[in-house]
């Protein structure tokens, strides 16, 4: 190995000073028996800053510099992660934060991938421009505060990026509800960028997504940031109440039929394209007497009435289903319940938000 790079492995500046005085020509050195690294990539390799510095000040077009793998010295800084070395780059380079290497990798990959939360904020901060394939990478692999940061910076990004959701091709918002990131969820909702109004190929909204996949806490941040969401119909003018009960998600039902606004709370008397109520949908999936109780309870919905194919909620219930005496009870208008409440007390007694209700929040 040239002595120009010993001096920078052992980061003995006065000795790499000495040697570049004795003959300049050293700084245009490559390491030809690894990766064809010059001095400021083999600096910048091991972390050492103020080498870097000076490297920088005594042949600047360096920063510029690639090795055989295509990377820069700001890459391989972003790898390595360490917050001064890359500082002292991007303050030189910032222009490279941009440039890929012979993997399609920009810096900004590479600072993901290290354990450098404080170098990858840097990047983040100081990059010129972000591509979609970077933001993607961000969120997929963890780094939330990158993600946030960039998109701070760069809001219309969350309306470019797409995602493909059980091969329907969807908008980031619905990524996040699919997968119940309730940080990014928030991160989006607060960008005011109209995404919860978006639709994927299927006709769902991000929030219908949500009520499907996701746990009570995602549904308080949309009601909390886009209560207007929870109106939306998918393309068979299913309510998220229908969904809910299509998904068996008692915990979302119960909790939007509690907390939701009364103009809202109207939507559990809408019925879909079949004319099918959240009743008729909570039977036929076999929801169980909890939710069928809770819903026969708040009698908002007529239990006699009969879709677009003449059937009642008691005519869908499965002969096979559990508790199918105590349902079909339910589901009977000429009987009653065998027990010393009636029904809409223990629909309150069911209802694991009745507590939060009562406490007054509105949408």
């Amino acid at each position: 190995m040239q002595p120009i790079f010993n001096a920078i492995i052992q980061n003995d500046i006065p000795a790499f000073l000495g040697l570049v005085e004795e003959k300049e020509s050293w700084l245009e050195e490559r390491n030809v028996d690894q990766d064809h690294s010059t001095v400021l990539h083999m600096a910048a390799k091991h972390g050492h800053g103020e080498l870097v510095s000076k490297i920088i000040e005594l042949k600047p077009s360096l920063i510029f510099s690639r090795n055989a793998h295509g990377n820069t010295p700001l890459h391989l800084a972003a790898l390595l992660g360490d917050v001064n070395t890359v500082r002292t780059l991007l303050e030189f380079g910032s222009a490279m934060c941009s440039a890929r290497n012979n993997n399609c990798q920009t810096p900004l990959h590479l600072v993901c991938r290290s354990i450098s939360t404080e170098s990858a904020r840097l990047f983040a901060e100081k990059t010129h421009s972000v591509s979609l394939d970077e933001l993607k990478f961000s969120i997929s692999s963890g780094s939330t505060f990158v993600t946030r940061i960039v998109l701070e910076r760069f809001p219309y990004l969350a309306r470019e990026l797409a995602w493909v959701v059980e091969d329907s091709l969807t908008t980031l918002l619905h990524h996040a509800c699919d997968r119940g990131n309730l940080e990014l969820i928030s991160i989006l909702l607060g960008l005011d960028q109209g995404l919860e109004k978006a639709r994927n190929t299927n006709g769902l909204s991000p929030l219908h997504l949500a009520v499907l996949r996701g746990p009570v806490v995602v549904l308080e941040e949309f009601l909390e940031k886009a209560p207007l969401s929870f109106s939306s119909l998918t393309r068979s003018k299913e309510t998220v109440f229908h969904l809910a009960a299509r998904n068996k998600n008692v915990d979302a039902f119960i909790f939007m039929a509690e907390r939701l606004s009364i103009s809202n709370q109207n939507l559990m008397r809408e019925v879909d394209v079949n004319g099918n109520t959240v009743l008729h949908i909570a039977v036929s999936m076999s929801c169980g007497a909890p939710l069928l109780r809770y819903i026969v309870g708040k009698k908002i919905i007529d239990i006699n009435y009969k879709n677009n194919m003449g059937f009642t909620a008691f005519d869908l219930l499965p002969q096979e289903a559990e508790d199918f005496e105590l349902l079909s009870t339910l589901l009977r208008l000429d009987t009653k319940l065998d027990s010393d409440q009636s029904i809409e007390e223990q629909g309150e007694h069911s209802n694991p938000y009745n507590k939060r209700s009562q406490e007054g929040v509105k949408s």
